[in-house]
């Protein structure tokens, strides 16, 4: 079977999943890491799947992608890979440096930044939110009072939710703008973009539509929904796949999806676009160019049988996939995530006991946090648990998991 090469990972969600899978497939590969430590996580003891998976682990400097291409040059790969969206372009530009495939577009930088992303659309004449970019205060400052309050101040280079705020005032600018401004690297220490990306706030309901490309031909799975956690942060805590939308609005939300991916050239790989449905129309949030994290993935092989990090796998091998939906006898699966209200100490946890004996949840899991303290909630990576469930009559895998999370609370010390 193939060797690939994979390049840093998340750490959990599909971080998790791909090395087993890849194992399963008969695939070995090699992970290279700057940090082997960033994948132990202090809640967890056990070894990490990508490290215990791996055919070997190379402890390199993965942010300095000339130096990374050389200290590779005399390995044999079949592909490159990365579920991480800090090294999605790292990992394109080894795949043109050694001739092999990836599982990303050549345009991968337009689909990533979110500001080329917004100038793609504007010209293929695609419906934007209104938006300005600024790199100083006081260009911050002209563009909020031409877009007027509220609106969202997002940085254009960062993953899962990170520094997204909902601003309200001058003051919630301030902060968020000097927020971002004290943040010159990402999480993986890479410098970043500093330009400041702010856009009407939306109204409507959000959803993602994954699809998958390849040879320049687009295939929308489905839709998955989405709830996010209150102001200011945007932190996504629940979906469902599929959303409950009536088949004409489907239609509506997935020809835009493939109009835009089209305007950013997406032309391989598995895109997970985030979507505002507003009373004017579909609006793309963002283009991912990769599975979709928080076991969404999961959720839409449950009803579909379409196993999409199986698909990503030979992509990255640049084999055509196979992305036949077959009846599963599953008709929605929702996920609930255990979001923390605070940060701090906490001293108990209770009602996990009453997961196992629900016959709508197929799998849970809640860190071993009793007595940690833990950092205020500003994004995705704040999770302390999940709840997975099915359900196999109709649309109610949601509310299945709503109501096994409620179950679950946190206490904290003073």
């Amino acid at each position: 079977m193939a060797h690939l090469l994979m390049i840093e990972s998340w750490v959990g969600a599909s971080g998790n999943l791909l090395p087993p899978l890849l194992k399963s497939l008969g695939h070995t590969y090699m992970f290279v890491t700057r940090k082997p430590e960033h994948y132990q996580s202090s809640l967890n003891t056990e070894k990490h799947p990508v490290l215990r998976y791996a055919d070997n682990v190379i402890k390199t400097e993965t942010n300095d992608i000339p130096g990374l291409i050389h200290e590779l040059r005399s390995g044999r790969f079949d592909g490159v890979i990365t579920v991480c969206d800090y090294y999605i372009e790292t990992v394109r530009e080894v795949a043109k440096a050694f001739n092999i495939p990836c599982p990303f577009p050549a345009e991968v930088k337009t689909v990533r930044n979110k500001n080329h992303m917004r100038q793609a659309l504007d010209k293929a004449n695609l419906a934007n939110p209104i938006y300005r970019l600024a790199h100083r205060w006081d260009e911050v400052v002209k563009a909020a009072n031409e877009i007027g309050y509220p609106f969202v101040l997002k940085p254009v280079d960062l993953a899962s939710s990170a520094f997204v705020n909902l601003i309200e005032n001058e003051q919630a600018l301030q902060d968020a703008f000097h927020a971002l401004e004290s943040f010159p690297l990402n999480f993986r220490e890479q410098e970043r973009d500093c330009t400041y990306l702010l856009e009407a706030y939306m109204h409507g309901t959000e959803v993602s539509v994954e699809s998958v490309s390849f040879n320049g031909e687009t295939t929308i799975l489905g839709i998955t929904d989405k709830s996010i956690t209150g102001t200011p942060y945007f932190i996504e805590n629940g979906h469902m796949f599929p959303a409950q939308l009536s088949e004409e609005l489907q239609e509506t939300v997935t020809q835009f999806v493939k109009d835009a991916l089209d305007a950013v050239g997406f032309d391989h790989g598995i895109a997970h676009t985030e979507v505002m449905i507003t009373d004017e129309g579909p609006r793309i949030i963002e283009i991912n160019p990769r599975t979709a994290g928080n076991y969404i993935v999961e959720l839409i092989e449950r009803v579909t049988n379409i196993d999409l990090l199986h698909v990503f796998v030979d992509l990255a091998l640049g084999l055509k996939p196979n992305i036949i939906r077959k009846d599963s006898g599953v008709t929605s699966a929702g996920i609930m995530f255990l979001v923390p209200q605070q940060g701090g100490t906490i001293s108990e946890i209770e009602g996990t006991d009453t997961l196992a004996s629900d016959e709508h949840v197929v799998r849970y899991k809640v860190e071993d946090c009793l007595g940690k303290t833990i950092a205020a909630p500003i994004d995705n990576a704040c999770y302390l648990g999940h709840v997975m469930t099915e359900d196999t009559e109709g649309l109610k895998a949601r509310i299945y998991a709503e109501e096994a999370l409620n179950r679950i609370q946190l206490r904290f010390s003073q």
